[in-house]
């Protein structure tokens, strides 16, 4: 494509390694401290479960649709911002499609969905889906335009590529997870190692069956707590932990109220 230049600022973040390497070494394409970031107010920085680096996501969809990926077992790594390369093939697909190229003040951007997943299929076989999602509200011509190239460049290289909306969201399975999030790991609470929760997960969930269906969790925790000798907290961190962990289980698609009652199992 003759006489088109692409953005400066694109190509250098390919040169740093932007949307490039797998799990803890992927580097998202966009990243939340981008200057002139477009987002609806939800940049967040995500600690993830399976990459053990932060994810960057730059609406509160894109947020919610991670936890969901964090959670199903069968997702394996999760790549946010992920490019659009070699931008060569977008901008032929664009031009066999007589629509413009995603620009920047005349020079051409680099295109990236929202989520590259790694999988594992029914087969238990690897493979890699790409999904991008979009509010209803927000669609617009232009938007269509731009999803039909990035539908055709994935089909040019043979993933799998769906539109997810905001419509039919696990709403309360999405509640639980950003509840119980921050407890995956040990390491948030002080004096909590995995020796500690050996000793104690089984006289917590003891005392908290033992306390009736009728109490609330943070009062059947705190009494626990108090029982026990425990810190203040540290029942109540240990159910999240123990369900964050699936070691614990109970029904994630009812949000969880701690000012209410929670069955929860082994």
């Amino acid at each position: 494509m003759k006489n088109v230049i692409t953005n400066k600022s694109h190509l250098n973040r390919l040169k740093d390694g932007r949307g490039q390497g797998r799990g803890e070494n992927y580097k998202p394409f966009i990243q939340a401290n981008d200057n002139k970031v477009a987002s609806q107010g939800w940049l967040t920085r995500t600690l993830g479960w399976k990459t053990n680096r932060i994810h960057h996501t730059l609406s509160k969809f894109e947020y919610q649709y991670l936890l969901v990926q964090e959670w199903a077992d069968r997702v394996l790594d999760i790549r946010e911002q992920y490019p659009l390369t070699p931008i060569e093939l977008t901008q032929e697909i664009a031009l066999k499609m007589n629509i413009a190229h995603p620009h920047l003040n005349g020079e051409h951007v680099i295109m990236t969905t929202d989520f590259m997943l790694t999988i594992l299929d029914h087969q238990g076989q690897m493979q890699e889906v790409s999904r991008t999602f979009k509010p209803t509200n927000k669609l617009t011509k232009r938007t269509l335009e731009l999803f039909e190239i990035e539908r055709r460049y994935f089909q040019e290289i043979g993933l799998s590529w769906k539109v997810v909306f905001d419509i039919g969201r696990p709403i309360g399975l999405i509640k639980n997870i950003d509840w119980l999030y921050d407890a995956k790991h040990t390491d948030v609470r002080p004096g909590i190692d995995k020796e500690m929760i050996e000793l104690i997960a089984e006289p917590i969930f003891i005392s908290i069956q033992n306390l009736g269906t009728t109490l609330s969790i943070s009062k059947a925790c705190l009494k626990t707590d108090h029982k026990i000798g425990l810190e203040p907290g540290t029942s109540m961190f240990i159910v999240k932990h123990m369900l964050a962990n699936k070691r614990w289980t109970t029904d994630m698609n009812q949000t969880i109220r701690e000012s209410a009652p929670l069955k929860i199992e082994i």
